[in-house]
């Protein structure tokens, strides 16, 4: 049976097995990053064939798990801003300020970058 333990940057596996007294070992396998959400070349070499579909299955979660996050935060976004506009109306100081309204002007440019060049395509 394959572990799946998440840490900061790659999710480490392990290959879970009972030894000769039925002492659960784990034995570590190798690594899954989480940028690019591929196993590693020692991990695709240490796991057995029968061990294969389940990586395939764990890799997909994670991916699914990736996209779901970046939607439930797309679309938590109103909330998101009403929140930040509370803040900054009442008790930023003038630092946070900068760096908020300076993240929102570069998601704004960000924005109409991608609006003009999806209209540029349906031209």
């Amino acid at each position: 049976m394959l572990l799946f333990i998440d840490q900061p940057k790659h999710i480490r596996v392990l290959r879970s097995t009972a030894d000769a007294s039925g002492a659960m070992k784990r034995e570590r396998l190798g690594l899954i990053s989480k940028g690019s959400l591929e196993a590693t070349p020692e991990l695709e070499g240490a796991v057995q064939a029968d061990e294969k579909e389940e990586l395939v299955k764990a890799i997909g979660i994670f991916r699914e798990s990736q996209e779901v996050q970046k939607k439930a935060t797309a679309l938590n976004f109103p909330e998101t801003m009403r929140v930040v506009t509370e803040y900054l109306q009442n008790g930023a100081t003038e630092s946070e300020k900068k760096i908020i309204v300076s993240a929102l002007m570069e998601g704004l440019r960000l924005i109409r970058k991608a609006a003009k060049q999806e209209a540029e395509q349906n031209l």
